[in-house]
C-alpha cells in the first residue's frame, strides 16, 4: 500500500475516533445534564434537614406573631410530585383556605415552575388571614435570572414590589437570596436553636393548640407503603409507626372517638359512626350513628337541633355497652353488628385517655362524607363551622389515593399525635 494510501486509512481513522469521542462527550453532557435537572427540578419526593442560621430556619422557630408554620425542603420537587400523584389537589386548597383564610393554590406561578426552585420554603400564617408570610432559600443562578426577567417584564413577584392577591396586598422582596413574600409586618425573631432531627419531608410548627390537635413541632414521614404526620420531641411517650395497623370494616366509612378522662370506671367514651354507602339528603344524614359508652351524654347528630323541631324522631338503643342513636333504627342495628370491630380499634380505654381516634376506609369516606356535605347544604342552614368543617374534610380526601386507608390518634399526657395513610396491601 502507498504512504498517500496510508495517510488516508489513518486521517479516516482519526475522523472516526473524533466523531466517537464527540458523540461520546455529548452523550455524557446530555446524562449530566439530564441527572442535575433531575436531581434539582424534576418533580420527585425528596426529604431535606433545616440549616442552621438559615433564614427560612429562624421563620419556621421564631415567627412568635403568626401561629402556623410550615416547612417543605425542595418545594418545587415536592408540590409537582403530589401534583403527579393526586388526581385532585382542591383538598389542599380547601384546607389552607380554612386554617390561613387563603388559598395558597391560587398563589402566581414563579416562571415555568409552580413553586420557587428551592432549597427550602416556609409557609407561615395567622387562621384569620390577616399576616401570610411565604419565604424561599431560591437557587442562586434561579435567583438572579427571575429578579431580571421580573424586571424586564414588570412583574414584581419576580423583581420585588407590591403584589394584588385576592384583594390584599402582598409585598415581595429579596433578602440575601431569599424571596419573601408577606402580607403585613413580620419579623423573624432572635435565633433558635434548630432541633437534632432526621431528614424529613416536611415540618409543621403551631404555636399553640388548634382545635383537638395540640401545639408543638410535627415531621412528615414517607415510606413505601404511605406516610405519616407525627409529632417530634422527646416528651412524646408513643412512638412514631408504633401503632399496628387497623381496618375500617367494609360496612362502615368512618369511625370517630373521645374520652372524657376520669378513674377507668367512669371513664365517658363517645363515638361518632358513619355507615357506607350515598343516598339522598335525608337517607345520608340518616347514616350517621353516635354513642357512648359510660357516664356522660352523647355527642349530637349531624343537624341534629334542626331536625329535631322539623319532626324528625331520634332513635336509641343499647347494644354492648353502649348507647346508640340514630335517625333510622336501621343503622343502629348495621353499627350493632360492628360493634366489636369498633372496640378493636378504640382499644384499651383504661390505659390512657384518647383526646380525637378517627378511622377511616378512604373510598367509602370520600363518597359518604361527599354525601353528607350535600346533604347538610341543602338543608335552611346558616354556613356554620360544623358544616364548614365537614365540607373541608370530604375536599381533602378527595387529594388521597382512595385505595388506602387513614387513621389519626391523639392521646396521652402530653399530647402526642399520630396521623397515617396507608395504602392498600395487594
Amino acid at each position: 500500500m502507498s504512504r498517500r494510501g496510508c495517510l488516508s486509512r489513518q486521517s479516516a481513522l482519526n475522523r472516526s475516533v473524533k466523531l466517537s469521542l464527540w458523540i461520546g462527550c455529548s452523550v455524557l453532557v446530555v446524562l449530566a445534564l439530564s441527572g442535575h435537572w433531575y436531581y434539582w427540578y424534576a418533580p420527585r419526593a425528596r426529604s431535606g434537614s433545616l440549616t442552621p442560621g438559615a433564614s427560612t430556619t429562624q421563620f419556621l422557630l421564631g415567627a412568635d406573631e403568626v401561629p402556623l408554620r410550615l416547612w417543605i425542603p425542595f418545594p418545587h420537587q415536592n408540590l409537582g410530585a403530589l401534583e403527579r400523584a393526586a388526581d385532585d389537589l382542591r383538598g389542599l386548597s380547601g384546607v389552607s383556605s380554612y386554617a390561613l383564610a387563603q388559598d395558597l393554590a391560587t398563589l402566581p406561578s414563579f416562571g415555568p415552575f409552580r413553586l420557587p426552585p428551592a432549597r427550602d420554603m416556609v409557609i407561615a400564617g395567622s387562621p384569620d388571614g390577616d399576616r401570610i408570610v411565604v419565604a424561599a432559600s431560591v437557587y442562586p443562578l434561579v435567583a438572579r435570572l427571575a429578579r431580571v426577567a421580573g424586571k424586564l417584564a414588570g412583574n414584581p413577584w419576580l423583581s420585588g414590589g407590591s403584589v394584588e392577591l385576592q384583594g390584599r396586598t402582598v409585598e415581595v422582596e429579596w433578602r440575601d437570596g431569599m424571596w419573601l413574600a408577606a402580607q403585613g409586618s413580620f419579623e423573624s425573631g432572635n435565633a433558635r436553636p434548630v432541633p437534632d432531627l432526621e431528614p424529613t419531608y416536611a415540618l409543621l410548627s403551631l404555636k399553640r393548640a388548634f382545635g383537638p390537635v395540640p401545639g408543638g413541632l410535627y415531621r412528615l414521614d414517607v415510606g413505601e407503603t404511605g406516610w405519616r404526620i407525627v409529632k417530634t420531641g422527646p416528651e412524646v411517650p408513643r412512638q412514631a409507626g408504633s401503632l399496628p395497623r387497623q381496618i375500617v370494616p367494609s360496612e362502615l366509612a368512618l369511625v370517630a372517638a373521645s374520652a372524657d378522662p376520669g378513674p377507668p370506671r367512669d371513664t365517658t367514651l363517645r363515638t361518632f359512626v358513619l355507615l357506607a354507602g350515598e343516598g339522598g339528603a335525608t337517607e345520608q344524614i340518616s347514616r350517621a350513628v353516635v354513642g357512648h359508652r359510660g357516664l356522660g351524654e352523647r355527642w349530637p347528630l349531624p343537624a341534629e337541633k334542626l331536625l329535631s323541631g322539623l319532626g324528625f324522631e331520634v332513635s336509641e338503643a343499647a347494644v354492648g355497652g353502649w348507647s346508640l342513636a340514630a335517625y333510622d333504627p336501621s343503622a343502629i342495628r348495621d353499627v350493632a353488628d360492628q360493634i366489636s370491630s369498633i372496640n378493636d380499634l378504640l382499644g384499651p380505654m383504661e390505659e390512657e385517655s384518647l383526646d380525637l381516634g378517627i378511622w377511616m376506609d378512604l373510598a367509602a369516606a370520600r363518597g359518604a362524607l361527599d354525601g353528607l356535605v350535600r346533604a347538610l347544604n341543602a338543608l335552611p342552614l346558616p354556613a356554620t363551622e360544623q358544616v364548614r368543617m365537614w365540607t373541608v374534610a370530604a375536599h381533602s380526601l378527595a387529594s388521597l389515593d382512595s385505595s388506602g386507608s387513614l387513621s389519626l390518634r391523639i392521646e396521652g399526657e402530653p399530647p402526642g399525635l399520630e396521623l397515617r395513610f396507608e395504602k392498600q396491601r395487594r
